[in-house]
């Protein structure tokens, strides 16, 4: 009886340090979403992200919990902790490198080695279209309208205007499907 009355007294207390880490723990998985679609356009070798994202990870556990005051459980602070990290710096390198890209724009053709169409999403009413391109040794999907859904298959080179990033990786502008 004693047991029972304890656990109805509890209240709910507020902690703003929860409060903050799950904040910033939802702005960074929104702008991890952002940094998957301006891969999309950014040729880099997927070794870059990775060891960026290690270190965004070293550096947000070391950070994190230093900053926000939390009452939450130790394996749940180190989960926020590598996931705002690692998601920030991604989003960074990708929207930096982007946003400072050069001026100067380049044209080029590209050899299509492979297509094909990605799964159809919620919100999709076809399966979207790919190319995969060899871009001067990495391979880049190039991802169209649903359009060329049926098409894609009879064109054999993609025009490609890019412009070199801020960090040195190209930064494509647009693309477009040639026979």
């Amino acid at each position: 009886m004693k047991r029972i009355t304890k656990i109805a007294n509890r209240h709910f207390q507020f902690n703003k340090g929860d409060a903050l880490l799950g904040l910033v723990f939802v702005a960074t998985i929104c702008l991890t979403a952002w940094a998957v679609n301006i891969y999309r356009v950014t040729i880099i070798d997927t070794e870059y992200l990775f060891i960026v994202s290690a270190i965004g990870a070293v550096v947000g556990l070391l950070l994190i919990p230093k900053y926000f005051k939390s009452t939450y459980s130790r394996l749940w602070k180190i989960f926020l902790s590598l996931a705002i990290g690692s998601g920030t710096f991604y989003f960074g390198l990708l929207y930096l490198n982007q946003a400072f890209a050069d001026k100067e724009i380049i044209n080029s053709n590209f050899q299509i080695v492979k297509t094909g169409t990605l799964g159809r999403g919620k919100f999709s009413s076809c399966f979207q279209p790919y190319a995969i391109i060899d871009f001067n040794g990495t391979e880049k999907q190039l991802v169209f309208y649903c359009d060329f859904e049926k098409t894609i298959k009879n064109y054999s080179k993609v025009l490609v205007t890019y412009s070199k990033g801020q960090f040195g990786f190209y930064v494509i502008k647009s693309k477009q499907l040639m026979l």
